[in-house]
């Protein structure tokens, strides 16, 4: 008895399986956009309470309970409210020198103390303040780099107008600090010196890089989309490598040798770059990995590149006048 039922057309469930393998590939990368995009611009970080206990069992909260604490609040993008803290010590009064220090992602502005000694000794007040999103700032997307810049644009200007004895303005920058105070200089030219610690080139490039270590090799393509569509980000946008072509701003660029999350290459792209149009240097700190080249090298070492580099730079005259208050 023959069979009664019709002949299967395999090249007709070829299509519909091809067609649902296709759909489940899109649906699947749409989540991964989603997901990388959102992860980023909402970050989770510690209290001030956790990131202070952080930094004294790593044995770099040093001198700042013995500072004068100032606390206040900075408008910045679209009235955004920055949380602020002015440092300061009787080393600091009266020499007209100011730093502004941006932490990194998932920080807060406590994550800044451990760069306050070094520049303390050398005369300078400290600003230290959460960057959009983090520490006691209101819930907000961040772009790694490219909104925190106008807030920190911001800030330079309210020292101006707040401070009035500023005479040297220096930024200093951690990871995503670094991108913020790179890109920065779009928009100021009142900056008289920066260290840019650990940064990464531009959003973009560090996407791809970080998820191609990880094996994930179209999770950066995911991430560019899902910031885009989702949250009016281009990546490509937000490059401290671009924001730095043809400044004549002195940089110091530092960098652990074993830092794995943020690869050397960056600063040594933007070191090449900045090279042609301004005074630069760059330090590469033996067996620091991410964001830890303050405490690996030593607060003293720290200092002394600092100090050497504003000599050099000509933004000081001398190491006496360097170390005037050490």
């Amino acid at each position: 008895m023959s069979g009664t039922g019709k002949k299967v057309n395999m090249k007709k469930v070829i299509k519909i399986v091809l067609v649902c393998l296709a759909l489940f590939l899109v649906l699947n990368l749409f989540g991964a956009a989603i997901g990388t995009s959102a992860s980023i611009t909402h970050p989770k970080g510690p209290t001030y309470d956790e990131e202070i206990i952080s930094i004294k069992e790593r044995l770099i909260w040093g001198n700042f309970d013995d500072y004068v604490k100032e606390d206040y609040i900075v408008k910045g993008m679209d009235e955004y409210d920055l949380h602020c803290t002015k440092v300061s010590s009787f080393n600091t009064a009266g020499t007209g020198r100011y730093v502004i220090i941006s932490h990194g992602y998932k920080s807060n502005k406590y994550g800044d103390v451990k760069y306050c000694d070094p520049y303390i000794n050398l005369g300078f007040t400290c600003i230290i303040y959460d960057l959009r999103a983090h520490g006691e700032n209101a819930k907000a997307i961040c772009s790694m780099g490219g909104y925190e810049a106008i807030d920190l644009n911001c800030i330079i200007e309210d020292t101006f107008s707040r401070y009035e004895d500023v005479e040297i303005l220096g930024l200093q920058g951690e990871s995503m600090g670094t991108s913020a105070t790179l890109n920065a200089l779009n928009y100021t030219d009142k900056v008289d010196f920066v260290v840019a610690d650990c940064g990464f080139e531009s959003l973009k490039f560090m996407l791809h890089d970080m998820y191609n270590d990880m094996h994930l090799y179209p999770f950066g393509f995911c991430a560019d989309i899902g910031f885009k569509i989702f949250y009016n980000i281009d990546t490509s946008k937000i490059s401290a490598i671009d924001a730095i072509r043809g400044k004549d701003v002195p940089i110091l660029f530092v960098h652990g040798a074993a830092d794995d999350w943020i690869d050397v290459e960056n600063s040594e792209d933007m070191y090449a770059v900045a090279r042609e149009s301004c005074y630069t240097e760059f330090w590469l700190v033996p067996e620091a990995e991410h964001a830890d080249s303050r405490q690996i090298a030593g607060e003293e070492a720290y200092e002394e590149h600092i100090a050497n580099f504003l000599i050099n730079a000509g933004v000081i005259e001398s190491k006496d006048e360097a170390l005037f208050a050490a």
